[in-house]
């Protein structure tokens, strides 16, 4: 029989279409899966491209009293004691150039600062971010003047098959310079090149002294591809995007979305213990 310590110490799950399914709660079967990876030693955080602010919730309805990652990555903090471990902003250049072009392009542009996100204009993508992550405020304002202050991301927002094709020529233009993802299919996403997931949670990792092979992921998008492949063990949720599945070394089996992450669970925790026994 081999050891039966289980080997990983820490988990980071992604809240949209992981976490939460389409109806944007918690579902008791994946607020089970969370408990089952705390009761084998497993400590829980939550990686998510949504503002901090926007993540605490989900953590209160979880229990959860430890560092959130959030703005896709650009951001680690305590979320009682406020200790920031990891914060990756963009440049006031590289904002000033993204604001004015996506302007001149006529997107939405949605400039996320540290405490919130701001936009020139009440627009059909203004509202629908909203509606999206939970009527997170957005507040409107000139972007340029705001420009001077540390931004965790860029958005541009619009029509999907404009968004796809923008991302194909900016992903081109700004490589090695910035991080350029299409999160949903009318969001293009700008962050300094050391805001993704991975480089938040091993940003914590370090801070906590957890080795890499010793960290679970659970995710489904664009954005957790990068954490998905770095982590010790990937787990992507079956309705993911191509690129996630196959980041990940498991994929969870298909059924209800709203427990996706639950099914995660068990696959993993049951492949393991079905090694104990030799």
């Amino acid at each position: 029989m081999r050891n039966s310590k289980f080997p990983y110490s820490l988990a980071a799950i992604d809240i949209d279409d992981t976490l939460v399914g389409p109806d944007k709660k918690i579902s008791w079967e994946n607020r089970r899966a969370v408990e089952q990876l705390q009761a084998l030693g497993c400590r829980v955080v939550l990686a998510s491209g949504r503002r901090h602010a926007n993540m605490l919730s989900f953590c209160g309805e979880l229990g959860l009293d430890d560092f959130v990652v959030s703005a896709q990555g650009a951001r680690v903090e305590h979320l009682r004691t406020g200790e920031v471990i990891y914060h990756a902003t963009l440049t006031s250049a590289d904002q000033v150039s993204l604001v004015a072009e996506g302007h001149r392009r006529g997107f939405t542009v949605m400039l996320w600062l540290r405490e919130e996100v701001f936009a020139e204009a009440q627009t059909f993508w203004v509202e629908n971010y909203s509606k999206h992550s939970g009527d997170d405020l957005i507040t409107i304002a000139d972007l340029l003047p705001l420009t001077a202050r540390p931004a965790e991301k860029i958005i541009w927002a619009a029509e999907p098959d404009r968004i796809a094709s923008t991302s194909t020529e900016m992903g081109a233009r700004y490589a090695g310079q910035l991080s350029v993802t299409i999160t949903e299919d009318w969001y293009l996403e700008f962050t300094a090149p050391n805001a993704n997931k991975d480089d938040g949670v091993a940003a914590l990792a370090r801070h906590l002294e957890i080795p890499r092979s010793a960290v679970l992921a659970f995710g489904d998008g664009h954005n957790d591809v990068s954490l998905l492949s770095w982590a010790g063990m990937g787990v992507a949720m079956p309705h993911g995007r191509d690129a996630a599945r196959l980041a990940a070394r498991i994929v969870a089996s298909e059924g209800n979305p709203e427990s996706a992450l639950a099914r995660a669970v068990d696959q993993l925790v049951g492949e393991y213990q079905s090694g104990w026994v030799a």
